[in-house]
């Protein structure tokens, strides 16, 4: 058992060396002993329907549901615990505190009563008294509602939390049931309408989830929590304009449920109305009649909100409020982690997890398909399972874009790598609008601007894009480069090239004669080869006879102009004769090029860069130099451009 953590929500002792009942218990008791508390859980849950008496069971999920920080379970667990042993005063003062700890002031109250009645002087017994005396105008408040005795609003509402629990817990049979027993009690009591919408969603019937929201409408056309769970549902069904229809009743909806501000900000986050959520915010601070929300969910909503209109200070000290109330509620935490790194690695504040987005049964669906496809032999099977998905579940297609916006870290990932396989159009299209937003960090967005590029979505040349906390003209890094050598003569043709270029290679003048004549034999082998006619050139040039050199440049430009390093030629004598419109005639095509060897690469580079610094575009210039300097940062030609012109002085946007 962990050392320092003994809480008004934990004293229940394990009772290690208790025979177990099975093997499975063995297990889990061995896994929490290692403090792997996750594996206890695992192994646990399905022991809870196949032994709900046995109270060994509830101890060891206790434990290790507190240790995960998994409240709800923790909840469960107590109750599960309670229920099999009821005069376990540990168990009831447990149970107590997870009631209160997931506001439930009512379980709460009738618990810790519970608790006091069976040893009032257990070591938490006074803190539970106060606590209890807290909770007492917080149940009267709640009580004054309803036009009947205290005891038999007392009933209903005790009952009414109770159903509330088991569908937080996941119990949503029994959460059902009880939720019909409320009914039966009390006909006209919405909260119990509303608890049933979202039981119904949970079990994958969202038409019934939708018609029982609406049907509170009905009778209260401005019932917070219906409006705030329609927006849900039609926001995440893929129904954007009527969720925005019920979005406009919420806002001017009046604030009398329980924790209703916190609905409020649900629906409208749902919505991406990130002013509205911040008015809310203001709003609820200010409300003296109701106080302050207690609920971590509206300060993490509420800093999500201040996090993307601009408020990163106030946004922290939220998402700093909402650990502190919960320290275990890692989304807050990882959105206060993201909002403290250099700007380039943030994501963007994310409201929920990616499966917060999506409806449960397509949750359901894609988890399966996974699953099922995830270790398939079959080559490209889990893609095609995957696509097969998409086509038949919409309202994740509809989704997907407010995912790549909002949906953090792996929300993003989850988006682009199903894009980077699956390369339909629709996710295209998303990826392309992804790259050129301030969604997401520079890593991920500088994928998705190579994908992008490689389909033609985005252009290679400059893309106006959101780098490193600023808009920047950027050109984004999409060729392939190889360095194989590709033999395009015969055995003869390529033994004379060979030794050419050893001649060549020192540009001396009496070498490049020795290379002349060779090159001429080659030619007469294999006559119009355009390497041969540039090397050729190059041999007239080094003996100082450039302008037989440079007639057959602008030869092999005219008649091979898919021919990188006559066109690359061609073009530098161009901007040395003023002609730069004729040069980037030349060059243009080759941007949109997919593939280079990269020495066709690098004189292209280098020609581009000529070209840009001579029509004064030194920024773009630099682009390339970066560029350059990136696929082949041992070129000589990198200290020459960085000397010339104050290049290498320059500060260049990234290049991608």
């Amino acid at each position: 058992m962990a050392k320092g953590k003994k809480k008004l929500v934990k004293s229940i002792p394990l009772g290690f060396g208790a025979r177990n009942i099975n093997v499975e218990l063995r297990r889990a008791e061995k896994r929490i002993i290692e403090q792997d508390w996750v594996g206890a859980c695992e192994i646990l849950l399905p022991l809870t329907q196949q032994f709900p008496q046995n109270r060994k069971v509830w101890e060891f999920l206790s434990e290790a549901s507190f240790e995960t920080g998994q409240t709800q379970l923790y909840q469960k667990a107590c109750m599960g615990l309670l229920a099999a042993s009821p005069y376990n005063d540990d168990a009831a003062y447990a149970l107590g505190g997870a009631f209160f700890k997931n506001q439930h002031p009512m379980l709460a109250m009738r618990t810790f009563r519970q608790a006091l009645a069976l040893n009032p002087n257990h070591d938490f017994a006074p803190q539970v008294r106060d606590l209890v005396k807290s909770l007492e105008p917080v149940v009267q408040d709640l009580l004054d509602d309803f036009d009947m005795s205290n005891d038999e609003a007392l009933e209903i509402t005790t009952l009414h939390e109770l159903a509330q629990a088991y569908l937080e817990q996941g119990d949503f049979a029994i959460a059902r049931t009880t939720e019909e027993e409320v009914l039966q009690k009390y006909p006209g009591f919405s909260a119990a309408y509303n608890n049933l919408s979202l039981i119904a969603w949970l079990q994958e019937d969202a038409e019934t989830a939708i018609s029982t929201a609406q049907a509170v409408l009905e009778t209260e056309p401005d019932n917070t929590h219906a409006l705030a769970n329609l927006v849900k549902f039609q926001v995440v069904s893929g129904n954007t304009e009527a969720a925005r229809l019920f979005g406009v009743m919420l806002k001017t909806a009046q604030n009398d449920a329980w924790d209703g501000w916190t609905k409020k900000i649900e629906g409208l986050t749902y919505l991406a109305e990130d002013a509205s959520v911040v008015e809310v915010f203001e709003q609820a601070l200010g409300d003296d009649q109701h106080g302050s929300p207690t609920n971590v969910m509206f300060y993490h909503w509420a800093a999500v909100a201040l996090a993307r209109t601009g408020d990163k200070k106030r946004a922290i000290a939220q998402w700093k409020r909402a650990v502190k109330i919960d320290p275990s509620f890692s989304l807050a935490q990882e959105n206060l982690d993201d909002i403290q790194n250099s700007i380039g690695q943030q994501h963007g504040a994310w409201p929920f997890s990616l499966e917060q987005w999506m409806m449960p049964k397509s949750v359901r669906v894609m988890r399966q398909t996974v699953e099922n496809n995830l270790n398939s032999s079959k080559s490209g099977s889990l893609t095609l399972a995957f696509k097969a998905f998409l086509d038949d579940h919409p309202d994740t297609m509809s989704i997907l874009p407010i995912i790549l916006e909002r949906g953090g870290p792996q929300g993003q990932e989850f988006v682009l790598s199903t894009a980077e396989q699956l390369e339909t159009p629709e996710l295209l299209a998303m990826i392309a609008d992804f790259a050129l937003s301030q969604n997401g960090s520079d890593k991920l967005r500088n994928r998705a601007s190579a994908l992008a590029v490689k389909h033609k979505l985005l252009s290679k040349e400059s893309n106006r894009m959101w780098i490193g906390g600023e808009w920047r003209d950027i050109l984004v890094m999409a060729y392939e480069l190889y360095s194989e050598s590709v033999s395009l003569h015969s055995s003869e043709v390529n033994a004379l090239l060979e030794e050419a270029l050893h001649l060549l290679k020192t540009g001396d003048n009496d070498q490049a004669k020795d290379a002349e004549p060779l090159l001429i034999q080659a030619l007469e082998l294999a006559p119009d080869s355009p390497d041969l006619l540039n090397n050729l050139a190059v041999a007239y040039v080094n003996q100082n006879r450039e302008e037989e050199g440079f007639s057959i440049i602008r030869d092999i430009a005219t008649r091979f102009p898919n021919y990188v390093f006559g066109c690359a030629a061609a073009a530098k004598i161009f901007v040395q004769e003023g002609d730069l419109d004729s040069a980037e005639k030349l060059l243009k095509p080759f941007i949109s090029r997919d593939r280079f060897h990269i020495l066709e690469f690098r004189a292209f580079c280098d020609a581009q860069i000529e070209l840009l610094v001579a029509q004064k575009k030194l920024d773009v210039a630099g682009s390339w130099l970066s560029l350059l300097e990136k696929v082949d940062p041992q070129n000589p030609q990198l200290l020459f451009w960085k000397k010339r012109h104050g290049l290498g002085r320059m500060k260049f946007p990234k290049v991608w």
